[in-house]
């Protein structure tokens, strides 16, 4: 008995459908996702430095620089998811897979972030919070990949 291993051009994929505004209506759903998630991700670190920015005045110098580039990159990852949802809206007409592969890239890295936040909330709060975000970053990935996979016609 020996093992079979598929050859690239024996795996599945999905074929274009004869509807182009399909695949239009998945990118901007890709695009308004991203950009979803950009907004509520900011909005949650806003609420939380709103909430515990007093109790920055307690620690020390080298806490708060390390508090600040922590600040610093969220920022620059919420542009980033921002920038490639906007790329991908403006992008919607054309057959382009670097916007997607950009959009998958931030949308996996988005899920591993939410996924350790809610483990981290769970274990500490020993509450289950909210999964939309969990949810929104799994159906951005996933109708990433499903538009990867759409070979051209």
């Amino acid at each position: 008995m020996s093992l079979q291993i598929p050859r690239p051009g024996d795996l599945p994929t999905a074929t274009a459908d004869e509807d182009p505004t399909k695949t239009r209506k998945a990118r901007t759903s890709i695009g308004i996702g991203l950009i979803l998630v950009a907004v509520i991700s900011s909005a949650a670190m806003i609420w939380l430095y709103s909430l515990y920015g007093a109790g920055l005045a307690t620690l020390s110098d080298s806490d708060r620089s390390e508090q600040a580039v922590f600040v610093t990159l969220n920022i620059f990852y919420f542009l980033a998811l921002s920038a490639v949802g906007i790329w991908n809206i403006a992008a919607r007409r054309s057959t382009s897979k670097l916007p997607l592969i950009a959009a998958l890239v931030l949308s996996c890295l988005a899920l591993t972030f939410t996924a350790i936040n809610i483990l981290d909330f769970a274990t500490t709060s020993g509450r289950i919070p909210s999964l939309f975000m969990l949810f929104l970053n799994v159906g951005i990935c996933v109708q990433t990949l499903r538009l990867l996979l759409v070979k051209p016609t």
